[in-house]
């Protein structure tokens, strides 16, 4: 009889050390209240934007049951409504800002409001832009945890009564083609004018995917060049042969026409095509990809 008491209390506290391990785990649960985002001390004040300011702006972590590791996006709009579309996509009216954070007390770029006032206007080349009165603006933030489908949930908005921008209009990225096709002038914000007409460019903002078509002369040297993702100067911000030892060399390749693949690193060994005969590359260079990759297709 001692042995079976003995055998059933053993087995009373292992069902309790079970139960009390599934108690412990953590669940989801929608976060029905959503974000708590607090208004600003100086929301009633004026705000001018510039150039590398910020706007501090702090909110609750949303209860979803444990602490999740979120990322929230910052919405702006002039309206206080924030409009969305009826397939649940922002409309014309709510600007996301590109910038994400995954804490909750976030130093805004000035820059991205800016932008996002511009577009919000409807203007999406710098050369419309056109000085306007400040303006009311309505903020607010959405959060997620990227694991968990339909954890989407989104904040009150803050109001901040006067905000002034300037000159900022968010374009599509560009990253540029570096070598003896264009000179090898150097890749230096100075020679920003230079490089524009050297530039592969994104179709879609923010998709990293960029495309250009270039006049490259036939063989020899002529088709030699690596990329260069910033104006930042020679030794940083470079990306060629995947091929190569890192030591500023060419890296030849037999491609007389047709379509060339290569992956891309960041390197400053240069692509080399000395069978190259003349004509138009079409080049596509995906940084979406992970290793970042590089098209190049010609009639």
């Amino acid at each position: 009889m001692k042995k079976i008491a003995f055998l059933l209390a053993v087995g009373v506290a292992v069902l309790g050390m079970s139960s009390c391990k599934q108690n412990t785990e953590p669940k989801y649960r929608q976060a029905y209240e959503g974000i708590q985002l607090n208004t600003p001390a100086l929301a009633g004040e004026y705000y001018e934007l510039y150039e590398g300011g910020t706007i501090n702006i702090t909110w609750s972590q949303p209860d979803w049951g444990f602490a999740a590791a979120a990322i929230y996006s910052v919405e702006i709009s002039f309206d206080e409504d924030f409009p969305y579309n009826d397939d649940g996509t922002p409309s014309g009216d709510v600007y996301t800002l590109p910038t994400t954070f995954v804490t909750c007390n976030a130093d805004v770029p000035m820059k991205d409001i800016a932008e996002g006032m511009s577009s919000l206007r409807g203007i999406s080349d710098i050369k419309d832009w056109t000085p306007d009165d400040e303006r009311t603006l309505f903020i607010r933030v959405c959060g997620y945890v990227p694991q968990i489908e339909g954890s989407l949930v989104w904040s009150n908005y803050i109001k901040l009564d006067h905000v002034l921008a300037y000159a900022a209009v968010r374009q599509p990225g560009m990253i540029y083609l570096v070598g003896k096709p264009e000179g090898w002038l150097g890749p230096e914000e100075a020679n920003a004018a230079h490089y524009a007409e050297w530039a592969l460019v994104e179709q879609v903002i923010d998709e990293q995917i960029y495309y250009g078509s270039f006049n490259i002369n036939a063989g020899g040297d002529e088709a030699l060049f690596r990329f260069y993702t910033k104006l930042t100067g020679w030794d940083a911000d470079s990306w060629g042969s995947p091929d190569g030892t890192d030591s500023d060399s060419p890296v030849e390749y037999d491609y007389a026409g047709g379509t060339f693949q290569s992956s891309l690193r960041q390197t400053k060994d240069s692509f080399k095509f000395p069978n190259w005969p003349g004509g138009v590359m079409n080049m596509v260079a995906n940084f979406a990809e992970e290793p970042a990759t590089l098209t190049i297709t010609s009639e």
